[in-house]
């Protein structure tokens, strides 16, 4: 039988894979909120989220007890996942939420000034090319100086 110390270990380990279950189910949540899944899609993305957590929760259980799945592993996880939805869920979304309009925005801001820069020379020509037709419409036409002409038959 394992010592006090090694068990205590074990059942933190699993509390605080709990946990990392529930932030990344969070993540999953903002995730899928921003998406929006129809129906097809919907079980392909779920299956994408407990393939990239089951090795994670494989390692904490490595970690914490060699692997043996036991009784207090199911409630260690149960508890860390309730405690962390208690507590930490609805900050840990806002953060998120917070960080996906964050980059939304910054993601606005370089393709608005992208397309500004990009728009530039195009800009720059027109601007050139209208003042120039009508600043040469503006200018008073230099005639010649003699108005001397050949004598033609049908101008009198």
């Amino acid at each position: 039988m394992d010592p006090l110390s090694a068990q205590l270990y074990s059942f933190g380990i699993v509390l605080l894979a709990g946990v990392n279950l529930g932030l990344f189910f969070d993540l999953f949540r903002v995730i899928r909120g921003l998406l929006r899944p129809g129906r097809f899609s919907t079980p392909l993305l779920d299956l994408l989220f407990w393939a990239l957590i089951t090795p994670v929760l494989i390692l904490y259980l490595i970690l914490a007890n060699w692997g043996e799945l036991r009784g207090y592993v199911l409630i260690g996880l149960a508890l860390g996942f309730f405690f962390y939805r208690l507590i930490l869920s609805s900050m840990i979304i806002a953060v998120l939420l917070w960080l996906v309009d964050l980059i939304r925005r910054l993601l606005n801001l370089v393709v608005t000034a992208a397309l500004w820069l990009g728009s530039l020379p195009v800009l720059v020509y027109q601007e050139a090319r209208f003042h120039y037709a009508h600043r040469r419409k503006a200018l008073p036409k230099v005639g010649r100086l003699w108005k001397l002409r050949p004598r033609l038959r049908w101008r009198k």
